[in-house]
């Protein structure tokens, strides 16, 4: 049985992906022009195409990076690897989606995918009725990285607001980066774009290293993933935590002092970059269990999570309209659940996914779709109370001059 074909979650929802027939594609090629060469074979972009023993480029496009068929896998192939490598060939060839291209252009011209000005990053920060200290300026115990989406995507700017008020009502010494942190760099390197992800790395990496902490802690798996396992090949290396595991260890010690109990039913969802590729599988849920909340897990759940969908850069390519995508295959699967009230999800990325297939499922009356950083503050009882049906916040308020953008013939390859 090829269990990469059956994990594998753009196979899943129609999408002309199927790790097994990747890989045995490239064998073929190998077998017949390149004998003896292990794979990927050197010269990459010959084997992208529609040729006899081609990959074609929406077949690797496909790919959500989520590394389900790997972790499944009984004979240890390394699929994402191969993906990547050879996506690489794709964008030093230009081709790509144009929304892929854009998403790294504003990343490459401003810091972050969003296009937004890098002195907005902070501005999610105004709402709060306390100053967050600046990393740069102050020693601080706990360097809060903050990540792209968790800064400028609206829903998500009161998850942030929410873990800020978890922090300070905890007496936590935090401190941000305010306008000098830049994206991690965790999806350029997956779409193969080399260049800018080692630009990034660096940039943040410079900016880290004149800081004086502890510890760094991110609400973002994604960005938690490359400081932990990638920036240390850049001589960046930072202790770093996942947001929910300061939150269970918090709980744990008593230092989140909770108000109230929820009498939820709540099913939760495994980042794919916290739960499968980093193994933080058991703070979430201990968490879910400390608030008092009754959790049913999903049939695909930990190492057999479902990807959102987002992953591999795919947030910034649009889906076709003629195919389920995985974040609605995804929360259908959480509607079988009887009686569910809350989708409890740990990620921007997610977050962001989830909220668009809760309302193109019909399911906007069903549950609701909440972080548990939400949940935690709700049974602090704060005062500020949930974030709820996405309601949007009037984020980046003051009006800021725009940056002139660089023109780019390619906006970021080799940067």
């Amino acid at each position: 049985m090829w269990r990469c074909h059956e994990a594998c979650p753009a196979r899943a929802t129609g999408f002309p992906l199927s790790p097994r027939d990747l890989i045995l594609t490239l064998r073929e090629l190998a077998n017949d022009t390149l004998e003896g060469i292990k794979l990927p074979p050197p010269n990459l972009l010959a084997a992208i195409g529609d040729g006899v023993n081609q990959v074609r480029p929406e077949t690797l496009w496909s790919c959500r990076t989520c590394a389900a068929c790997v972790e499944i896998c009984p004979v240890g192939i390394e699929h994402v690897p191969v993906i990547v490598e050879m996506r690489r060939s794709l964008v030093d060839a230009s081709q790509m989606e144009a929304t892929l291209q854009k998403a790294l252009q504003n990343i490459h011209n401003k810091g972050n995918s969003l296009g937004e000005n890098k002195r907005k990053r902070p501005a999610w920060t105004k709402k709060l009725d306390f100053e967050i200290k600046d990393a740069r300026a102050e020693k601080v115990d706990v360097l809060w990285f903050v990540g792209d989406f968790a800064s400028f995507d609206p829903r998500y700017q009161k998850v942030s607001q929410a873990f800020a008020r978890i922090l300070h009502r905890a007496g936590v010494d935090f401190g941000i980066l305010y306008e000098a942190e830049m994206n991690a760099g965790n999806d350029v390197r997956r779409v193969g774009e080399e260049g800018l992800f080692q630009h990034l790395a660096e940039s943040n990496i410079e900016t880290l290293k004149e800081c004086d902490f502890e510890r760094i802690v991110t609400t973002d798996p994604h960005s938690y993933n490359t400081i932990k396992n990638e920036y240390p090949d850049f001589e960046g290396n930072f202790e770093i935590e996942h947001a929910s595991a300061m939150i269970q260890r918090m709980l744990a010690d008593g230092k989140i002092e909770l108000k109230k109990t929820l009498d939820y039913r709540v099913t939760y969802h495994d980042p794919c970059h916290l739960g499968r590729l980093n193994k933080g599988y058991d703070p979430p849920r201990e968490s879910i269990r400390m608030l008092g909340a009754d959790l049913v897990e999903m049939e695909r759940s930990r190492d057999n999570s479902f990807c959102c969908g987002a992953g591999g850069g795919r947030i910034w390519i649009p889906d076709p309209t003629d195919k389920e995508k995985p974040s609605e295959n995804r929360a259908r699967e959480a509607a079988r659940i009887d009686g569910l009230d809350v989708l409890v999800v740990n990620c921007p990325k997610c977050m962001n996914m989830f909220e668009d297939a809760r309302k193109s499922t019909g399911n906007e009356e069903t549950f609701r779709v909440m972080e548990l950083i939400e949940l935690v503050e709700e049974c602090m009882d704060l005062g500020d109370g949930a974030a709820t049906d996405g309601a949007e916040t009037d984020s980046a308020d003051e009006a800021v001059p725009p940056d002139v953008p660089s023109a780019l013939p390619h906006a970021t390859h080799g940067v």
